[in-house]
């Protein structure tokens, strides 16, 4: 099935209000990017909740063999990109609530750069207060840290061009 945008760009505000309802089960969300510049873009969109602290990534573009080999900008000079909708590659998403509560918060933040970049040590799909048994708290971390210490050399060349947009989103029971 092919989803179409409809209504107005509910980013365009910051803070960012989205009704979510619990009833309406088809209120599934994308973006468009727009690319007015004249560099290729690799756009990295991620999804953080301060309820559990955790980071999901919504769109990765591939990186390429082992990080090494040659990938196609997925958004070009002049283009746009459909996300959640279209053929950009990322499914639709919706917010819902799984308890009484009547208001949320999360934050879309968006990494763009002129080359593919490795954005996964970002990502952290297990909330911190959740230790796994035998594991010691600060392995992970010290394994986060090395990996975004990698990502901040790789992004650090001069040749490289890249930039950062957060969105506030405040989720409202309807």
């Amino acid at each position: 099935m092919e989803h179409q945008p409809v209504g107005k760009n509910l980013l365009q505000e910051e803070p960012a209000r989205i009704t979510v309802s619990d009833a309406d089960q088809s209120s599934l969300l994308g973006m468009t990017l727009y690319n007015d510049g004249h560099e290729n873009v690799y756009p990295y969109l991620f999804y953080f909740d301060p309820n559990d602290l955790t980071i999901t990534p919504w769109v990765m573009p591939a990186k390429g063999v082992a990080g090494g080999g040659h990938v196609d900008a997925p958004l070009l000079p002049g283009s746009k990109l459909t996300l959640g909708y279209g053929n950009g590659g990322a499914t639709p998403w919706e917010f819902a609530f799984s308890d009484a509560r009547t208001k949320d918060i999360g934050f879309f933040k968006l990494f763009l750069s002129s080359s593919p970049a490795d954005f996964r040590s970002l990502a952290r799909k297990k909330t911190p207060f959740e230790q796994e048994e035998g594991q010691r708290h600060g392995e992970e971390l010290d394994r986060e840290a090395k990996e975004a210490e990698r990502l901040k050399h790789e992004l650090d060349d001069r040749s490289q061009i890249w930039g950062v947009k957060m969105a506030t989103v405040i989720q409202i029971r309807g």
